[in-house]
């Protein structure tokens, strides 16, 4: 004997299920906080382990979700393993599945739902947080339908990763965190620019296979800190930046380049000395050691030092 249509409440589109969902909505809104989603852009992925170790955020988009982790964080928490010292700190956010889809993502297969390997950025610990599992049926069926995704996220291990969002308070974790090298410089002038592109040759920056992206510029102590480093800094050659958002528009009458765009010329100073940090001055830093030994074991002049054979 079939069900009862008057009181079925698992067909689709029905308006209990919508009434549900945005009273749902509301509760999250009235109870949650707001937080910043950001989609992982892979840029190699590995095909056999299905990772990419060079990953970048250049979106993020600000949603509201519940926290659903009442007594604090989850997981291993903080623990000493053989690595040292480790925080694997895990949360729960609820999200609604209306309120993902009116974010609009448009790449990755995100139309629909979120994905595993994204962050959100929780205010509260300023904290980026990583997410493990999209779990769909933590509500099951109520009413007939799916309302809300659980988020399972674990506190993000930073690993060199770019963050260009546009978004100050979270493009600053790209400069704090990532592997950087500080410039002494002598005599110049101009001024560096937080997010600029700077180079080292004189055949100019698209030619240059030496750059990388203003992280810091301190005038007074004229030290300036580089990220995303393409190639190798020294201390001999002129420090040049290379002002993307600046174009101009040559105004000079009668001139072959009246009404071309332009860059204008950025900062260039003179290279004193860099910390190349081959050497560490720490006494409980074991860097230089390792690599000793390391030499003493494998061949590194060989193309596969790891093989017992020639190789290629």
């Amino acid at each position: 004997m079939a069900t009862n249509h008057y009181f079925n409440h698992y067909g689709t589109n029905t308006p209990e299920q919508k009434l549900v969902e945005s009273l749902l909505i509301e509760s999250i809104k009235s109870f949650g906080i707001d937080v910043h989603y950001m989609p992982r852009t892979q840029v190699n992925t590995d095909s056999i382990y299905g990772e990419d170790r060079i990953s970048k955020f250049e979106d993020a988009r600000m949603v509201e979700v519940y926290i659903k982790s009442i007594d604090g964080f989850e997981g291993d928490g903080t623990f000493v393993s053989n690595f040292g010292l480790e925080v694997r700190d895990q949360i729960t956010f609820t999200i609604s599945r209306r309120r993902f889809i009116d974010l609009n993502f448009e790449t990755g297969n995100r139309d629909k739902e979120p994905l595993e390997g994204d962050l959100i950025f929780f205010p509260l610990s300023d904290s980026l947080f990583e997410i493990k599992h999209v779990q769909d049926t933590n509500v099951f069926y109520q009413m007939g339908g799916l309302q809300t995704f659980d988020l399972v996220c674990e506190l993000f291990e930073y690993s060199d990763e770019a963050i260009d969002t546009g978004i100050e308070e979270l493009d600053k974790i790209e400069r704090e965190e990532s592997y950087s090298i500080k410039f002494t410089l002598g005599t110049g002038a101009g001024t560096f620019t937080v997010g600029e592109q700077v180079y080292q040759g004189s055949t100019g920056y698209a030619n240059s296979a030496i750059k990388g992206e203003v992280f810091d510029w301190n005038s007074s102590t004229s030290l300036l800190t580089i990220g995303n480093i393409v190639g190798t800094f020294d201390a001999d050659n002129q420090m040049y930046e290379h002002p993307f958002s600046i174009a101009l528009e040559d105004d000079t009458p009668n001139s072959s380049t009246e009404g071309k765009p332009y860059f204008e010329s950025g900062a260039s100073y003179a290279t004193t000395s860099f910390d190349d940090k081959a050497i560490s001055t720490d006494s409980y830093a074991n860097n230089v050691g390792i690599e000793t030994v390391a030499d003493s074991i494998l061949d590194f002049t060989e193309g596969n030092p790891f093989s017992e054979g020639t190789g290629y």
